[in-house]
């Protein structure tokens, strides 16, 4: 059975593919269904994390844990104008306060919300990296159409009765701040605005060209913190890994990893790390892969992309016996950031989560947001209210820099 169909089936009205900007929409059940000079037409000029390479990869190494599905939006010439990739996957309560406050809507729905949105979440964008990444268009489909055709494909997908078990949370995945204007639309569509933690973004000065250049600009007590770092973690022994390395090492990288995912207050994925060494194949030193070894033992890795002048941090795995003595983790932070400034990159993005941390580095709070939508309409009315009034998490903001 073939795994891609286009907009006239399915139940949907044969003129529905026009209805934003006069696309015509097709969607696919797997990368390898779409052939790859139809993709690259749109990718070449998108994220790294939208290329045909990457999404093949991660695919390839996730099909049995989660789902995926890929539009392509052609004009009225059939011309390939508007790639989007969705993922299907559970969304996981991990002990957070925040899901603990859905069950306060009362009369049991609360908790009914709360099971749905952890059994099936539809996503427009990736969830293993932060931004957005869902999505990419040619300038001739406004970026408000962009929108109305992603929200088509989103319930085109979301009818599809292939698609099991159901999905009750529709997300785009994510907001920068400037981007939300845009999306605006979606409100309309029936979408929330939930504001995410936020990502730590360091911008580098140009003056920085080592680490020594950086620790200048810092105050004595950020400089003595950053030789406290570098002196606890003296005895780590830090390399690049290579593809070959990353496939061999799978098994104890994958190890610690889960040994971090563990600690998450949400799990939104399982990653697959085997999926690096295919990834280092592809991006080569466009992709950053540290890993960290004490006495021939490995207890850490660290893994960022290089996109456009940003150095895009990812994940990490440690171990946590050791993290304390050995500083594992703020090791990482500053490796990142002497990756960067070798390299000549003007900001790093740290992500989410350690916030505090990455702040005496001198990262800096971006708000993020997802726009979300319960595919029960009572449900989703009553959660509108209270995802509105969710914040990010709070933490202590410590700049390192001299004034």
């Amino acid at each position: 059975m073939s795994a891609s169909f286009t907009a006239g089936k399915a139940g949907v009205p044969p003129d529905a593919a026009t209805d934003a900007a006069g696309l015509r929409l097709s969607i696919h059940d797997s990368i390898h269904l779409i052939h790859r000079k139809d993709w690259e037409a749109v990718a070449k000029e998108a994220s790294i994390y939208l290329r045909y390479d990457h999404l093949s990869a991660l695919e390839d190494a996730m099909a049995q844990a989660m789902g995926f599905r890929y539009a392509l939006f052609h004009d009225e010439r059939y011309q390939p104008v508007g790639i989007a990739c969705f993922q299907v996957l559970d969304f996981e309560d991990n002990g957070s306060a925040k899901a603990e406050a859905l069950c306060k809507l009362g009369n049991g729905l609360g908790a009914r919300i709360r099971r749905d949105m952890k059994v099936r979440s539809l996503v427009c964008g990736n969830v293993f990296h932060c931004g957005d990444h869902g999505a990419h268009f040619l300038p001739v489909v406004s970026r408000a159409g962009q929108f109305l055709a992603l929200e088509m494909a989103m319930e085109q997908i979301r009818v599809d009765e292939r698609l099991q078990p159901r999905v009750s949370a529709l997300m785009f995945k994510e907001l920068w701040p400037g981007q939300r204007e845009d999306a605006e639309v979606l409100l309309s569509k029936g979408y929330h605005t939930l504001a995410t933690d936020v990502n730590m973004v360091l911008g580098i000065d140009p003056a920085w060209k080592d680490l020594d250049g950086y620790q200048a600009a810092l105050t004595s007590k950020a400089r003595t913190r950053i030789k406290s770092i570098l002196r606890r973690s003296a005895a780590l022994e830090i390399q690049e890994l290579p593809a070959a390395a990353i496939r061999s090492a799978a098994p104890d990288l994958q190890r610690l990893f889960d040994g971090v995912l563990a600690q998450s207050p949400f799990i939104f994925g399982r990653l697959n790390v085997g999926v690096y060494a295919q990834w280092k194949e592809h991006l080569g030193d466009g992709m950053m892969f540290q890993g960290y070894t004490l006495n021939g033992e490995l207890v850490g890795f660290s893994a960022a992309f290089v996109v456009d002048d940003m150095l895009d941090a990812q994940f990490v795995g440690i171990d946590y016996a050791r993290n304390q003595q050995h500083a594992i983790y703020l090791r990482m932070l500053v490796d990142l950031l002497r990756f960067a400034m070798k390299n000549k990159l003007r900001r790093i993005n740290f992500g989410r989560t350690a916030e505090q941390a990455k702040s005496t580095i001198g990262a800096r709070p971006v708000p993020m947001g997802v726009l979300v939508k319960h595919s029960n309409r009572v449900a989703n009315r009553l959660i509108g209210p209270f995802l509105r009034k969710v914040r990010p998490a709070a933490f202590e903001d410590r700049s390192p820099f001299r004034r």
